[in-house]
């Protein structure tokens, strides 16, 4: 009666009779949208990509290769790493090739204009990579991206890390990936360049069994060797002006910690900054700002944890060059990643900080004792401070030059001139 009077009799009975039809129609339309789901992800995902991988190799089968061409691809998908100063090695002689890099959208750049540049994934992507006489790549990509193998080219592997801080993922286990990447790796690699013995033996036992090894350095590492006052104030210049960072004499102190794999990884709030700041201060005088930069795998969430760290802590994450970091910083700390092992080159200061190190050894693990190294470790910021405070640098030089020599590394600066002498070659083969 109440809806009579209200004048919503006839509009309640009519809004009832849709809801009980559209109540199924919802329910049917929720169970296609899950099936299509359903379908999209486990069936025709892979039916997507049996299709796409056999369209690679017919696009390698019937594309001749260029032998004008060389591709550079890194892991990061960043216009960086050994590729970054081989490239800038041919461009330095005056190269006549086609230099072609892979980045990813995302990539930072700058993209050198005597280059150019394609985006990973992307249809020209593919068809330079079937074109391409030389790829040289720095870890799985060609792999992941299902890249067709053309007659008559080269596939170069320069890898990313150094001297084995830390064991390569997934190496030696039964894991899917790391025996797909194996079979891959090693049937599809033509030469791998390495910086050492300890490399090679690495290498062999991993990855690539069997592909023959260049040891000719990383070409990342030439930059490392050079101690002019005009290289060093022309970095500080370039990565502080791109950093926003104002320059008013300050040291700093790189922190970059490896990537969080079964939560052995960093929180960069584990450390205390302020007392570091003290203990850096008196140790090496000066004042003290930090760079921080997360793993390549992390530094997306990066900004959100660096919410509430000091002013003077600044997120590098996102800065393309690790090696012009390397070259800025006054001091580097990580917990297991090997760029330290490219740092000690420098012969600056660096030390270990895990927290988590049984996590660590359980999951991952070292190819080296602490103590067979140049570094400290610390599992807490007292003994960090402890660590720093006790730094003795004749000591320290003493101990990167054992390590280096039991290692067997090779790098001296030169590295970049001798694989482009060998990539010239393989061009010319």
């Amino acid at each position: 009666m109440s809806r009579l009077i209200s004048g919503q009799y006839v509009s309640t009975l009519v809004n009832r009779f849709f809801w009980v039809i559209k109540l199924p129609l919802q329910v049917l339309l929720l169970s296609i949208r899950v099936l299509n789901k359903v379908l999209v992800h486990f069936v025709f995902s892979k039916i997507d990509v049996a299709l796409s991988r056999t369209a690679r190799k017919r696009l390698a089968k019937k594309t001749p290769v260029d032998p004008n061409i060389i591709l550079f691809i890194t892991f990061q998908g960043e216009y960086t790493c050994n590729a970054k100063y081989i490239s800038e090695e041919m461009i330095r002689r005056g190269s006549t090739y086609n230099i072609v890099w892979a980045v990813s959208p995302s990539s930072q750049g700058p993209h050198p204009s005597e280059m150019s540049f394609v985006r990973i994934g992307s249809e020209d992507f593919y068809k330079t990579a079937a074109q391409a006489k030389v790829i040289v790549q720095n870890g799985h990509t060609l792999q992941l991206q299902t890249v067709a193998k053309n007659t008559g080219q080269y596939w170069i592997q320069t890898w990313h890390g150094s001297l084995g801080l830390k064991r390569l993922e997934g190496a030696g286990s039964d894991d899917r990936f790391f025996n797909e990447m194996r079979t891959l790796q090693s049937r599809q690699t033509d030469f791998l360049i390495s910086n050492s013995q300890f490399e090679d033996d690495v290498f062999d036992s991993t990855y690539w069994p069997g592909v023959p090894v260049l040891k000719l350095g990383h070409a990342r590492n030439d930059i490392l060797f050079d101690h002019s006052t005009e290289t060093a104030g022309h970095l500080r210049r370039k990565v502080l002006t791109r950093l926003n960072v104002t320059d008013t004499g300050q040291n700093f102190l790189l922190f970059a910690p490896t990537h969080d794999e079964k939560s052995f990884g960093q929180s960069f709030s584990n450390l205390d900054f302020e007392r570091l700041r003290e203990v850096l201060g008196s140790k090496f005088g000066g004042t003290w700002e930090f760079l921080i930069r997360a793993h390549n795998s992390n530094k997306n969430s990066s900004k959100q944890r660096f919410a509430g760290l000091p002013i003077y802590c600044h997120n590098v994450s996102f800065y393309p060059d690790m090696q012009e970091l390397l070259m800025v910083a006054n001091v580097g700390v990580t917990d297991y990643s090997s760029w330290v092992c490219d740092y000690i080159l420098t012969g600056k200061p660096s030390f270990l900080y895990g927290v988590k190190t049984e996590n660590f050894d359980a999951v991952r693990g070292s190819h080296h004792d602490v103590e067979d190294t140049p570094f400290s470790m610390a599992t807490s910021n007292a003994e960090l401070v402890q660590n720093i405070s006790a730094f003795d640098q004749h000591e320290y030089e003493s101990k990167i030059e054992q390590f280096l020599e039991h290692c067997g590394s090779v790098d001296d600066g030169r590295a970049a001139p001798r694989i482009v002498d060998k990539l010239e070659e393989l061009m010319e083969h």
